[in-house]
């Protein structure tokens, strides 16, 4: 019986699937990261480099995340277009001048996957300012590398609440070319996604700006 051809098979076959399921957890253990290094390998992107911070809104986080919010802060947070993420101060916000850092996510992409961005607000005397706008990630987005960086570039926009008022980032045709932003390398879907991203972003400045 155990020198027949099943019966080595067979044991073959489950010591494949033992040493398998056993370098398969070492592996996750390995490559494991946490949300906090998940977050601080964002900041990098974002900075260059690991920059002290102060965490508003975070979903990863227990103390600051959608169980925390009002239904007020739900209503922006949250929106049938796209999230807000994470949301955190950079530099003294007690100072003139400092930073609102986002992690927001658009959905409606193409085949309704999403488009997920790191967004820079630098906050200075009352003034919001749309200084930056990196990808992050996307979900089945083809075409997202055709949203390149001269695209996300133009999301720059000073004074959000002045210059901005009311208006939000389209692919539509728009009669003010400030916020059409539908780009020719056809990649549309992926463009909306991106587009919802930041502007989960203008709405909680409005929020907060209305509230101040």
């Amino acid at each position: 019986m155990f020198k027949s051809i099943w019966f080595k098979c067979i044991s073959c076959l489950l010591a494949i699937l033992l040493i398998s399921g056993a370098s398969i957890t070492v592996l996750s253990n390995v490559l494991y990261v946490t949300p906090e290094e998940r977050t601080q390998r964002g900041i990098i992107k974002v900075y260059g480099e690991l920059v002290d911070y102060e965490t508003i809104f975070d979903i990863d986080n227990a103390e600051f995340n959608d169980d925390t919010l009002t239904e007020e802060e739900k209503a922006v947070i949250i929106t049938d277009d796209g999230r807000i993420n994470k949301i955190f101060i950079v530099g003294d916000k007690e100072s003139a001048k400092y930073e609102l850092l986002f992690q927001s996510i658009g959905y409606k992409g193409f085949k309704n996957g999403t488009v997920t961005v790191w967004s820079r607000v630098v906050c200075e005397n009352g003034t919001y300012t749309l200084e930056q706008v990196i990808l992050s990630s996307n979900t089945s987005q083809s075409l997202i590398n055709n949203l390149d960086g001269k695209f996300f570039s133009k999301y720059h926009v000073n004074d959000l609440l002045q210059n901005f008022k009311d208006k939000l980032f389209t692919t539509d045709k728009a009669a003010d070319g400030q916020n059409n932003f539908n780009p020719s390398s056809g990649a549309t879907y992926s463009a909306t996604a991106s587009n919802n991203a930041v502007n989960c972003v203008i709405k909680y400045i409005e929020f907060i700006g209305g509230n101040a």
